[in-house]
């Protein structure tokens, strides 16, 4: 199944080495079907998984950690060269605000962060830009924004540890760029309502400068 096959068997190996393999076999029950469903009935499936992933794992730390680890990679669509760069920036200058000026310069890739404190703040573009400056209503938006093709399409709100997956994204890149460790939390979803995404990159104190 491509991207959708790829993505279904790195869940279930996180929610494998997180809650077991009897867990796993729970949540992702049904899955087979996701092969030929609509945009709809993939949303359907994925916010009915959260649902059994939430009674069958009730840690939310779990969940989220879960979630961030089945994140879409960085380097697998862009490659490894634009964060080699950042890190090569980050070695030289030891210097977050420098690694951010560097992300500045391609809107593209890493929208606009910024930081404080600790924390470096990121809202994701729009994965369809033109469809969402154009979009009628909140669903159009919401179809236009989300970069999910799992959940993007649903009616009915996906639970909130589901955008995770995001934030798994900035936790690559950071984490790649620092070489440590980073903590993500979610602010702001398309999916619950907002007009946005905005995950907040909780950095350990030693990079901070």
């Amino acid at each position: 199944m491509g991207w959708l096959g790829d993505k279904l068997a790195k869940w279930a190996r996180k929610i494998t080495e997180n809650a077991g393999s009897g867990i796993r076999e729970k949540v992702l029950e049904g899955h087979e079907i996701l092969a030929t469903a609509s945009p709809e009935e993939r949303a359907e499936w994925s916010r009915q998984a959260m649902e059994r992933l939430a009674e069958l794992v009730p840690d939310p730390k779990i969940r989220e950690k879960i979630m961030v680890d089945r994140s879409c990679v960085f380097i697998e669509e862009f490659g490894s060269e634009p964060l080699l760069k950042l890190r090569k920036v980050f070695a030289e200058t030891g210097s977050v605000e420098a690694v951010i000026e560097e992300m500045c310069r391609d809107n593209y890739k890493y929208a606009k962060p910024y930081r404080e404190g600790d924390i470096v703040y990121e809202t994701k573009n729009p994965s369809d830009p033109e469809g969402f400056k154009n979009a009628k209503t909140d669903y159009e938006r919401q179809i236009t924004y989300c970069h999910c093709p799992l959940a993007r399409a649903a009616r009915i709100p996906v639970p909130e540890p589901y955008c995770y997956c995001g934030g798994g994204w900035y936790a690559g890149i950071w984490e790649f760029i620092i070489q440590k460790p980073v903590r993500i939390e979610l602010l702001k979803s398309i999916m619950k309502g907002d007009d946005h995404c905005t995950f907040a990159i909780h950095l350990p104190d030693e990079v901070v400068y």
